[in-house]
């Protein structure tokens, strides 16, 4: 018996109500795209923000409050997303795990997280030392950047998957 029929084992009392349930999979993409909805959008409205404020004489500043206060709330929805997607992968782990446009997914997440962590490091950077120090700026716009392609590229990666399997 392989881990991932054992997995699916586990995961079967889940699966068969998961997959039973209207309610329940109303629910739980409710919450998936409701949290990838908020994440995204206060994420991608930040960057716009953060490219304007990039720019030399911006209130970069208030930009860099902005940001601190923006992070708990997409934190947050990521959460909800995460946890979500958790379901949905235990209700359908079989046909899932063998999807490459799932692990394109998956890995572009990943990438969307690390990219956070680097935007991160370098608001905290730029808050510790001088708030309009143009490297630091440099950086933080370059993450922005990223940040933008990258949830564009993860809304791209789950538009393929129910063509997919």
């Amino acid at each position: 018996m392989t881990i991932l029929h054992q997995l699916a084992q586990a995961v079967a009392p889940w699966a068969d109500f998961y997959n039973a349930s209207a309610v329940a999979q109303s629910a739980v993409n409710f919450g998936h795209f409701g949290g990838m909805m908020t994440a995204g959008g206060f994420a991608l409205a930040a960057d716009r923000a953060t490219l304007r404020a990039a720019r030399a004489g911006a209130d970069q500043a208030r930009q860099l409050h902005e940001l601190a206060a923006i992070h708990p709330i997409v934190v947050g929805a990521l959460g909800v997303t995460a946890l979500s997607g958790l379901l949905m992968f235990a209700a359908d782990l079989e046909s899932l795990v063998t999807l490459p446009a799932f692990w394109l997914k998956m890995s572009l997440v990943a990438l969307l997280l690390a990219n956070g962590y680097t935007m991160l490091r370098a608001e905290r950077s730029l808050e510790r030392g001088d708030p309009a120090d143009a490297r630091g700026w440099r950086r933080l716009r370059r993450a922005s950047i990223g940040s933008l392609v990258l949830w564009f590229a993860v809304v791209l990666a789950r538009s393929v998957l129910p063509n997919e399997g």
